[in-house]
């Protein structure tokens, strides 16, 4: 894990800060006090944001990249907890109880990048400045909001209704409908990753994709997904 290079410059790290979800109702004054608090991470494959065990002194917003927490489950197995896209904060529970972080945090794109923000001045800023305070309760809320879609595709049934909902999921927290009436999100995933998130053989799940990618549902390409027709998606759930 490197700090960005000097090519990031403050300006671009400005722009990003400003576009955090924490600190969107800030103005630019207030948003240049809060910059030496702030880092841009740029990230590899493979590498970790934090390890288990590690204390959580920073909040974290990812810029770009996809971020799994997985926690070690014996010699060779480690169970996925959750994943993190673009825009998404990981992990607020824990950094603002100040403890430490209970699974891995792994980059599981090409690369990723990550607004990482000192968490103690923020946590004694947010007792004066309710906008901060709002911002990261809706930060929670949006985690709590993860937490029951991925209750929602394991609690769904067979796997193609868990593989339809988990789609379906990916498309409501970063899919961009394009002028064709597509649906692209912005990263690709590994048939063997979408068989995890899942929980299902990855065998079931190839053949899944491609029944839906002839009929013309789905298609996964290295660096994004594409939904052609995310309303039959969304009958295949409801029947």
């Amino acid at each position: 894990m490197d700090l960005a290079s000097t090519a990031d410059t403050e300006s671009q790290l400005l722009r990003t800060v400003r576009g955090c979800r924490y600190f969107r109702e800030l103005d630019d004054r207030e948003l240049i006090e809060i910059l030496p608090l702030c880092s841009l991470l740029k990230l590899r494959q493979n590498d970790l944001l934090w390890r288990a065990g590690d204390p959580a002194t920073h909040f974290h917003q990812v810029v770009r990249g996809l971020i799994e927490l997985r926690r070690a489950a014996g010699s060779y197995d480690a169970t996925l907890m959750a994943f993190f896209g673009p825009t998404e904060c990981p992990a607020v529970p824990v950094v603002l109880d100040q403890k430490r972080y209970g699974a891995d945090a792994v980059v599981v794109s090409d690369d990723a990048v990550v607004l990482s923000i000192r968490a103690l001045p923020i946590l004694e800023r947010m007792k004066k400045d309710p906008r901060i305070t709002l911002a990261i309760n809706r930060a929670l809320i949006a985690q709590m909001r993860l937490l029951h879609g991925k209750i929602d595709v394991m609690a769904a049934g067979t796997v193609p209704r868990r593989l339809a909902l988990f789609l379906l999921s990916l498309a409501d927290r970063f899919g961009d409908e394009v002028e064709s009436g597509e649906t692209v999100i912005p990263f690709g995933l590994s048939r063997q990753q979408v068989a995890t998130y899942v929980n299902a053989r990855v065998e079931t799940v190839i053949r899944a994709l491609s029944v839906w990618r002839k009929a013309g549902l789905v298609e996964l390409q290295r660096d994004r997904i594409v939904l052609p027709d995310t309303e039959s998606l969304r009958q295949s759930v409801a029947a």
